[in-house]
C-alpha cells in the first residue's frame, strides 16, 4: 500500500509575496526579450524530460488517464507545438 502524502495547505501570505516578486519581474521588461522567452520554453522542455514519470504517474493517480496516454496528450504534445 503507498503511503499517504501529507496534503500541502494553501499559504496565502506565501502567494501573495510570489505575486508580488513575479509582478516586478513582468514590469521590469525582462520578459519580454525573445531570448528570455526562449531560456524559459527550455527550460520547460528539460523539466518535462527530467519529470516524464512523476506527471505521468500522478496524471494517472489522479485522473486515472493511462501513462501512455498521458505521456503523448501531456507531454509529448508540447513538443510538438
Amino acid at each position: 500500500m503507498p503511503e499517504l502524502e501529507e496534503k500541502q495547505v494553501f499559504d496565502g501570505e506565501k502567494a501573495n509575496l510570489l505575486v508580488k516578486d513575479l509582478r516586478k519581474s513582468f514590469d521590469s521588461g525582462m520578459t519580454k526579450s525573445y531570448g528570455w522567452r526562449v531560456s524559459q520554453l527550455e527550460a520547460i522542455a528539460k523539466m518535462l524530460e527530467e519529470k516524464e514519470k512523476e506527471i505521468t504517474e500522478a496524471l494517472y493517480k489522479d485522473l486515472g488517464k493511462p501513462r501512455l496516454e498521458a505521456f503523448i496528450t501531456e507531454v509529448f504534445n508540447f513538443f510538438l507545438s
